[in-house]
Order: structure tokens, then sequence, then C-alpha cells
């Protein structure tokens, strides 16, 4: 189980056929696994220090099942809120004219021109608005200025996005700013300083939660009366007891969770938690006036119909010259599945509906200048702050030639660093560019500079895994992922070790 959130079943090693229960893991180390599990589950949870059991992780078919009745409701779709939003995507009906609504009060004094301009865009457009942010733009800060402006204006926001992480960006940006929010999901793929915005800690901490412990614990107590009852045939009344407990418990649980729902202005989740057979059901179909996806590039379309389906405008958010939605079938993104929403609607209506932020704030302008002139249209411009930022600038990093120059390319071609031929092995590895890469970060570091704010990131999986066995008993601060799984993060320093090198030029 190497993710908190995988879904696990417990099983006694004597009757493997039906788990004791199910649970999500919530933290693994080198001797424990964690795992939580719903109270539901808690009669059949008395385990045994004498019995052995078996973990198992199983398929979690959650997201299919909800993508697949989130398109039936779309091909079925008449009348609605959404109606509008439905005939504008699939290119049915042209966007309408921009409303014009009068001058924005930032509530973020710090927004440049671009950030600005798409806000007042995005609060201006009828049916949908596209935020297109390059990297270090800015483009959750935009976001975040928007669901505030747009709950300024009394709206009722559902903000999504395709991966948790993200969400608990969007998050702790909100919390920030003390507005009314809620974070759907389970606590265990929570963060956990974000685990008081969560449903379920809102719920513990509301009116309803003292009676509704009460009832808990009457089912409890009657349950242990019935075990001591020998005959059948007396336990029948306590059985009618439960029954009556259990209706009341689901009304009271249910009265709390509309309370609690209804009192946050802005509701978080992933595109696929935003499902309406989850806690959302509990909430009228017209109730959402606005839907925000971030990092919507990187969702499936067909994940993203979830919960633009429950509202008359969305918003999205996100940079399609990075890296697409994450499709294993080939025949499947040959036939679409690989474009994304955004990037769909961009080719379909171009600067109509997109506001593109142009000013960054991540990297000095002689790494920005490719990007720019390659994925941008030269569009991009480095804010003052780090136009000509160096390592050398840090505090307590000395001067040295690693540290003085923005950017370092090192040719490895005719050095003999070739990589691995490993049988049966699908992802690549290259133990040369491993040592290079190992000087390189003992410069960085004997300069001053600290191994967390370096990051090594590689297209390969087997490399990543390579890096990761040679330096991160030296460093242990130090980042080492896949390229993808760095998506979104930022360092002081980035070393990409791109792997390929071999006879045949591949």
């Amino acid at each position: 189980f190497s993710v908190a959130g995988d879904i696990v079943g417990v099983y006694e090693s004597s009757s493997p056929s039906e788990p004791l229960a199910t649970g999500i893991v919530s933290g693994v180390t080198q001797k424990v696994i964690n795992i939580a599990f719903d109270e539901s589950h808690s009669d059949a949870l008395n385990l045994s220090s004498d019995n052995t059991y078996r973990l198992l992780k199983l398929a979690n078919d959650v997201t299919y099942k909800r993508i697949k009745k989130a398109l039936i409701t779309l091909n079925q779709y008449h009348t609605g809120p959404a109606t509008r939003i439905i005939d504008v995507l699939f290119g049915l009906s042209e966007p309408s004219s921009a409303g014009l609504a009068g001058p924005v009060e930032f509530l973020n004094p710090s927004l440049d021109d671009s950030q600005k301009e798409a806000v007042v865009f995005s609060l201006n457009q009828r049916e949908v608005a596209i935020i297109h942010g390059p990297p270090g733009t800015g483009k959750t800060t935009t976001v975040v200025e928007i669901i505030l402006q747009a709950v300024k204006q009394g709206l009722k926001v559902l903000c999504c996005a395709p991966s948790n992480v993200a969400v608990d960006n969007l998050v702790e940006r909100l919390a920030a700013y003390k507005e009314r929010i809620l974070r759907l999901g389970h606590p265990a793929r929570l963060l956990e300083s974000l685990q008081h915005h969560s449903l379920d800690a809102m719920l513990a901490r509301s009116d309803n939660s003292q009676i509704v412990a009460d009832i808990r614990k009457d089912i409890d107590l009657t349950f242990a009366k019935i075990r001591k009852l020998p005959r059948k045939e007396e336990k029948g009344s306590f059985r009618t007891e439960i029954k009556a407990l259990r209706k009341e418990l689901k009304e009271r649980e249910e009265a709390a969770m509309i309370e609690t729902l209804k009192a946050a202005n802005v509701i978080l989740s992933t595109t696929t938690g935003a499902s309406p057979d989850g806690p959302l059901k509990l909430l009228p179909d017209n109730y959402f006036d606005l839907v925000v996806i971030d990092e919507c590039a990187q969702a499936l379309e067909a994940s993203c119909w979830i919960a633009l389906l429950q509202a008359r405008k969305c918003i999205l958010a996100g940079d399609h010259k990075q890296l697409p939605p994450t499709i294993i079938s080939h025949k499947a993104a040959s036939k679409g599945l690989s474009l994304s929403l955004m990037e769909r609607l961009i080719d379909k209506y171009g600067d109509r509906l997109v506001r593109m932020l142009t000013v960054q704030y991540r990297m000095n302008d002689s790494i920005m200048q490719w990007a720019s002139q390659a994925l941008y249209g030269g569009k991009l411009t480095a804010h003052s702050s780090v136009v000509h930022h160096l390592l050398k600038d840090l505090p307590g990093v000395t001067l040295t030639e690693e540290t003085s120059i923005p950017l370092l390319l090192i040719d490895t071609a005719h050095c003999g660093l070739f990589e691995m031929e490993v049988e049966d092995e699908q992802s690549k590895g290259n133990p040369g560019e491993v040592r290079l890469v190992d000087s390189h970060i003992q410069a960085l570091t004997s300069a001053g500079l600290k191994a967390r704010d370096i990051a090594v990131i590689s297209p390969y999986n087997l490399q990543v895994d390579l890096l990761r066995q040679c330096l991160l008993h030296r460093y242990p601060g130090l980042e080492i992922k896949s390229v993808d799984g760095f998506q979104g993060r930022e360092k002081e320093a980035v070393i990409l070790s791109f792997v390929r090198s071999n006879a045949k030029g591949q």
C-alpha cells in the first residue's frame, strides 16, 4: 500500500472469502499501516490478538461508477440549471455576451494586471470562463480571488480539482481569508492540518453532535443487552427498539449534514467527490450558482461533468500546455479521452472564453524564455522579484560557479553514460546520470543551499528509484519524484535527469 487513500479489506486468514470490514489507508510507515474505518464497521472489528488477519488492497470502482452515472445524466439532460453550460460546451449555441458588472474591489491588493483582468472577465461571463495559468503565474491566487468575489456577490460555489492535493491547496488559501468553507472527502485522504474543515469534523462540532452520540450509545447498549439474552423470542422487542433508534439517528445525521452544507459559502471536493450520490444529494438540484474547476487541464472531461451538471455557470482554470489527464488505455486516448475539456474549449472558442496570466513569479528570465517562446507565444514576462534571481542571492548561500548561473545544461554525449538495459523492465534508468546528479547536489549543498530547497525529477520511475537509493540517506530533505509527481510544485533548484542515452539514438 504505497499511498494513503488506498481501499483495503480486512480478512480472517481462516475465512478469506468475505472481508470483515473495508477501510481506507490513512498512513504507511516501515512497520505500521494505519487504516481508517467507518463507525458502521465497529461490530465486525472485534479483532482478537490470538488470530491472524490478512489485508488486501481492493479495486476502487467508485470513480468509474460516478463518471458513468454523470454521463448517463448528461445524455438524458433536457431542462435544468446546467442547460446553457451544456449547449455552450458542446457548441450547440454560442456563448452569451458578457455582462457588465460594477467596479471590482479586489480583496488581494497584490494582484497584477493580468490577474485582475482574469478576475473581472470571469465574473462578467454568463456561462463559461477559462483562466489559462502558465507555471508560476499565480493561477491559484487568481482562482481564490474569483471565488471570494463570487461569495461577496452572494453566490454559492462548488469548487473542484482532479486531485486531493490540489483541493487541499485551495482549502488552505481560502481558509486564510476566514471564508466559510467545507471540504468533502474521506478524512484519511485530507491533509491533517486541514481536517478541521472536513464534513466529519464540522459535524462533530455541530449542535446535533451530542444528540447523535447519545443515540449511538443507546444502540450499542441495546446490542449488548441482546447478546446477553438466551432466547430468540426475547430479542424481538429490542430489535424493534434498535430499528427506531437507527431511524432517528439517520434523521438527526441528515439534518445536521444539511445544516452544515448550507452554512458553507464554498464547498470543495475532488471532481469525483462532487457526485450527487454523496452528501450533496441532500441539497436542492439548483443549489449552486457557480462551479470552479482548478487544474482542469489535468482532469478527464468525463469527470468534470459530475460537477458541471450542478450549476448555471463554470470557471475552468489550468494549463493545457503542461501534463494532460493520465490515460492508461492507448485505445481510449486515441478516441479522445486524453483531450481535456479545457483544451477542447480553447481549440473551439479561443480568446473569446480565455484570459491568460502573463506575469510569472517563479523563475529567472533565462529559465522562462524557452517555455515562453515554445509554448506560450512569447507572452510571459518575469516579475522584477525573480527576473535576475540566482541561488547566490539566497540567505546563507555563497558565490560559486553553480550558484551564479540560472540555467545549466550538461551534454552527456560521448561520455559513456549509457542507460541501463534491463530485461522485462518497461521503465529506464541511467546510473551515470545518478552519479552526475549526486556531484551537483554536493556542490549546491556545500555552497549553503539546503537539501529541502532542491528537487530532482525524472520522466522514468526506475531512475527515480535509483536516485532515491543513492541520495535520500544522505539528504533526507531532498525531494525526488517523477515529472508528473512534481507537477505544480516549486523549489529553489530543480535538477532534471533525462535518462535516455543509447547507441540507437532513441
